[in-house]
């Protein structure tokens, strides 16, 4: 019985890891005529970034604050962005991801290495204990980021965040598909704490 089981975690483990290849491969495939010349420096993205949006949730319009922290980190950088939204009790909600990247063999993309906890405690991420697979694309002024989390039946769901630079900060654009049906999609526009940083 031991070992059936085995045999079953370790089947369940691989067809993630098959979702997760074949998800990666999907969404990287339309841009390898292209990575040459999409080739993107993280430096103008260097800053703190704040903003709000409105949405439509469940119980009506919802408000939630959003956070973009970018710096630079052992020959990447890291990112870490915070959202922080109000429960039906008042309380404040605050949910939290820090997460270092390191460029990639492929010029414009940059791979994710650790999540970094609010101790600065740096712990490699795992796909199959529920973290996101995480990577960025920066072309020009927009960088990309994609985060594919392995669901518990073995499916996935795929979160899209682009930031592109403009006048005074960035704007944001998310999606969140799970298994191919749209779930949520959200724009807003984040400024710049420092506008030194980011002049255009």
């Amino acid at each position: 019985m031991l070992a059936l089981l085995k045999f079953r975690n370790a089947g369940a483990g691989m067809r993630a890891i098959k979702v997760f290849l074949i998800v990666g491969l999907l969404l990287l495939a339309p841009w390898r005529a292209s990575w040459a010349q999409n080739a993107g420096d993280f430096q103008p993205f260097i800053g703190d970034f704040t903003g709000q949006v409105v949405y439509a949730g469940p119980a009506g319009l919802a408000k939630r604050d959003l956070e973009v922290s970018i710096r630079r980190e052992r020959g990447g950088f890291s990112l870490k962005w915070t959202t922080i939204s109000q429960r039906a009790s008042g309380k404040l909600k605050r949910a939290e991801y820090f997460v270092a990247f390191a460029p990639a063999k492929r010029p414009g993309f940059y791979l994710s290495t650790d999540r970094i906890t609010r101790l600065g405690a740096r712990i490699p991420i795992d796909p199959l204990a529920g973290d996101p697979q995480v990577w960025a694309k920066i072309s020009d002024k927009t960088m990309t980021v994609y985060a594919v989390l392995i669901t518990e039946d073995g499916k996935h769901e795929v979160q899209t965040y682009v930031r592109t630079l403009v006048p005074g900060g960035m704007e944001l654009k998310f999606n969140r598909v799970r298994n191919g049906q749209p779930l949520k999609t959200i724009s807003a526009k984040l400024r710049s704490k420092d506008q030194s940083l980011n002049p255009r």
